[in-house]
């Protein structure tokens, strides 16, 4: 009976890998068809209330629809920018910072989408970085797997903090220090994966990838280095919540420098770009100029206060089983890009026509989203609240936490973050995963006589490496740049980088305990 519990407990991990990964399914089935399976093992074995299952799939439905609303969001203002030829004049800035497409994904995936994950957070960069990548020529599956893999150091400190403050409920500044030291040797490598990558699956390079990879070893490293060094001290001088937003900023300018001086690149001749724009630089930027300023502004706490009382969406104990779901819309992400895309529409088309036909080019890329989200969703639902059954009332959650920390006995800091990352990797949120398992690493901290904040530190890093693969974002990721039935091999291919930064995440804690 154990192992069926086991096998039952896994179906959230197992069904995604297998059924897109190894199957090559689409989301769309693979995702249906694990809800089916975690639905009928769940009531036959979990014995789990059958309110909870009901309450599940309206639940699911329900943060099905406040992730498409940020995907329509995100979808509109490309669309909208597109629309307006914004994007164009976008893209000629980029190439007259660099024509060389590794220093582009650097600055655009890790860099921006670095900022946009530090204001907002809720899977917003990938959906906002892999369009702009489409725009400077990089192909549709190479940007979703580039915008995928770069947001994932951010992570950590993403959506001003939430990851710790809400994850955590703690103000223990041991375990945001911590998170940064680790960085400073593991997530210090993230600008070279994202580069390596890049060589290795756009096609750009037909051979000699190595020598392509090698020559750009001393930059990525420098912008790695800068990087983690600034979200260490800004950790410690002005506070975690800022990490994500002000260690960007600072890198983005100086790696920005670095890029038009040449400074460590191959030398090479120079090719020059010769464009005739027709709208300046800061007017193409100002929608996002305007979305990083929103969510900023919005999540400062006497704004953040005032938009969340506006909750007539929210789901509160639905079926009583005590599940909530919210949807403050005035707070979601969506709301700011859709802003955006209106302000782009009449500051730069001069009308409403670019907006309403950016509405009208999203729909079908909605529609297949959808139909891969809502199965996801509620498949996740009745994981986390399997602990409402008619057995001994654990919940699949905790039962797996603890078969993997009986697992791995008193080397737990080599399960903490794998299970950070499967938190993240079912729930699609660093922040979920952390609340999910934060408790249980805690106790089983305390057992081990291991250093909790250290574990708890583990536990938040791998729930940001999660965040690489996790189905939901895939699916936002893939959609976003009009990718369809490609979740299986984006998964495929993110889930190495994953596996690197675990590996050496678990390397360093291991060093430090």
């Amino acid at each position: 009976m154990d192992i069926l519990n086991i096998f039952v407990s896994l179906i959230p991990i197992l069904g995604p890998l297998v059924f897109l990964v190894i199957l090559r399914q689409s989301a769309k089935v693979g995702m249906s068809l694990s809800m089916i399976l975690i639905i009928v093992f769940g009531l036959l074995v979990w014995q789990i209330d059958l309110n909870v299952i009901f309450g599940s799939i309206g639940i699911g439905i329900h943060k099905a629809i406040t992730i498409m609303y940020i995907l329509f969001g995100a979808i509109t203002l490309v669309n909208t920018l597109k629309n307006t030829k914004a994007i164009k004049r976008i893209n000629n800035g980029f190439l007259a910072v660099s024509t060389d497409k590794r220093v582009l994904v650097i600055l655009i995936a890790f860099l921006f989408g670095g900022l946009i994950e530090g204001a907002s957070g809720f899977g917003t960069p990938a959906t906002i970085t892999g369009p702009l990548m489409v725009a400077i020529g990089i192909n549709p599956f190479v940007a979703a797997v580039i915008a995928l893999v770069a947001d994932s150091v951010p992570v950590s400190f993403g959506a001003v903090g939430t990851p710790i403050t809400v994850g955590l409920g703690t103000e223990a500044s041991d375990i945001p220090n911590l998170i940064t030291q680790i960085d400073l040797f593991a997530g210090v490598f993230i600008p070279l994966i994202v580069v390596s990558l890049y060589v290795f699956i756009s096609g750009e390079y037909k051979e000699n990838k190595f020598k392509r990879i090698l020559e750009f070893v001393p930059f990525t490293l420098v912008v790695g280095i800068l990087y983690t060094l600034t979200a260490f001290g800004v950790t410690r001088l002005i506070g975690y919540e800022f990490t994500s937003i002000i260690s960007p900023i600072v890198v983005m300018l100086v790696t920005i420098v670095m890029a038009r001086k040449n400074f460590l690149l191959p030398k090479r001749k120079q090719e020059t770009v010769e464009t005739v724009n027709e709208m300046s630089l800061l007017k193409a930027w100002s929608p996002y100029i305007i979305v990083v300023a929103l969510l900023l502004i919005t999540r400062t706490a006497f704004v953040k206060e005032i938009l969340l009382s506006v909750n007539f969406l929210n789901i509160t104990d639905i079926l009583n089983t005590g599940m909530t779901s919210g949807f403050e819309i005035l707070y979601s992400p969506g709301s700011v890009l859709i802003i955006a895309a209106i302000f782009a529409s009449f500051y730069q088309g001069r009308n409403f026509k670019a907006f309403k036909k950016s509405i009208v080019d999203s729909k079908s890329v909605l529609i297949n989203a959808s139909l891969a989200l809502i199965p996801t969703l509620i498949m996740v639902t009745i994981f986390i609240n399997s602990n409402q059954n008619g057995g001994d009332g654990v919940g699949m959650t905790t039962f797996l936490a603890m078969k993997l920390s009986g697992l791995f006995g008193e080397y737990w800091l080599i399960g903490s973050p794998i299970l950070g990352a499967i938190g993240s990797f079912v729930s699609g949120s660093a922040t979920v995963s952390t609340l999910t398992f934060g408790n249980v690493q805690t106790i089983v901290a305390n057992e081990l006589g291991l250093n909790v904040y250290l574990v708890l530190a583990t536990q938040v890093l791998g729930a940001a490496i999660g965040n690489m693969i996790c189905v939901h974002n895939v699916v936002a990721a893939g959609s976003v740049v009009g990718l369809d039935k490609e979740e299986g091999n984006i998964i495929r291919i993110t889930i190495i980088p994953a596996i690197i930064y675990l590996l050496l995440v678990i390397v360093v804690a291991l060093i430090i305990a």
